[in-house]
């Protein structure tokens, strides 16, 4: 396997290690994930961390995780990390088309409440933005 295009990657490995790596993305236990000039990066929080680097971005040439797995071109933590590049690939193209805004724009007080918890529970940047605003009477 010389190359993983993000679109269908699925397809490319196999399935055991897909489905195992869809169940850590599930799990929300790829972090870190950030698209860097070379490709992307992440880490797997899985019994003990495990980084996972990437290189290319809408086609995956070459990838690397510090894991001991030997079985295989691609393990499951890097199978978890082509599934989080997918999803923020996804989100980013619904983003620029104004669908995220959309759906903002149209979801109920309660629905908006709950995305905000959400978000202040997993996100530490969130829960300082609504403390300093809501200390200031926001």
């Amino acid at each position: 396997m010389s190359s993983i295009p993000i679109d269908r990657f699925e397809e490319e490995i196999h399935i055991l290690i897909a489905e195992r790596g869809k169940a850590y993305f599930d799990a929300q236990q790829v972090t870190d994930l950030e698209e860097t000039g070379e490709g992307w990066s992440a880490t797997i929080e899985g019994t003990e961390p495990y980084h996972v680097r990437l290189e290319g971005h809408d086609v995956i040439t070459q990838w690397h995780c510090t894991c001991p797995f030997e079985h295989g071109p691609v393990c499951k933590h890097i199978a978890a990390v082509l599934y989080a590049v997918q999803e923020q690939i996804r989100v980013n193209i619904a983003n620029a088309g104004g669908q995220i805004d959309q759906w903002i724009d149209n979801a109920s007080l309660e629905k908006l409440r709950h995305l905000l918890k959400m978000a202040a529970q997993q996100h530490q940047d969130v829960r300082a933005l609504i403390y300093h605003e809501m200390k200031r009477g926001g």
